[in-house]
């Protein structure tokens, strides 16, 4: 027989065993002469961590810098791989999208300290490595009028004003009230007397 399973190797879940007593590996659904010990090191390195349960660890406590106003000394924070790390956990950073909304380019603000010191920068002062002379200024005017200027007609004035030019009359109306008295209610009639002519 090509598989000859043998019980005690590997024993099935079942009576009193529980899942904690036998945790069943993907080298396990092999042929018995497939179960060399390097096929089960490249199993339980690569497929058995997909099909093992994963292990959550709730945590209580903090992210980002630690000189905020409202912390408090007892206050427990998350620590990370080294200080400048700590102390730039939540900084702006550059996300780059396409049409896709698939993240195509991400650099934080440790991305760009370290790429400055690629190219042989000194990052040790902050204020100094990251310090200008020119910043950007949006002055909210029309960017094509702006640039193609020669296509618009100006008006520095405005447009001319065109005159309305007709006849004036003095007009007077006369209006004449009357009561008018029903069986349960009065009413008032309005009459309108116009020159002749109009």
């Amino acid at each position: 027989m090509a598989y000859n399973a043998n019980q005690e190797e590997y024993p099935l879940p079942a009576g009193n065993q529980s899942k904690a007593q036998h945790r069943r590996t993907s080298a396990e659904h092999l042929p018995k002469y497939f179960r060399t010990a390097h096929n089960k090191k490249f199993l339980s390195a690569t497929l058995d961590q997909l099909l093992n349960p994963g292990v959550a660890e709730k945590i209580s406590a903090y992210y980002g810098r630690r000189i905020a106003t409202a912390r408090k000394a007892a206050d427990t924070y998350v620590s990370d791989v080294s200080t400048e790390r700590e102390e730039y956990q939540f900084e702006p950073a550059t996300v780059i999208k396409d049409n896709l909304n698939n993240v195509t380019f991400y650099k934080d603000y440790n991305d760009l300290k370290n790429q400055i010191k690629a190219f042989n920068g000194t990052v040790d002062d902050d204020s100094k490595a990251f310090r200008q002379e020119y910043y950007a200024w949006n002055p909210h005017i029309d960017w094509d009028k702006f640039i193609n200027f020669r296509e618009y007609y100006w008006l520095p004035g405005g447009p001319d004003a065109i005159p309305v030019y007709g006849s004036f009359r003095n007009v007077k109306s006369t209006y004449k009230v009357t009561k008018q008295v029903n069986l349960d209610n009065d009413a008032y009639v309005f009459n309108q007397d116009n020159p002749t002519g109009n």
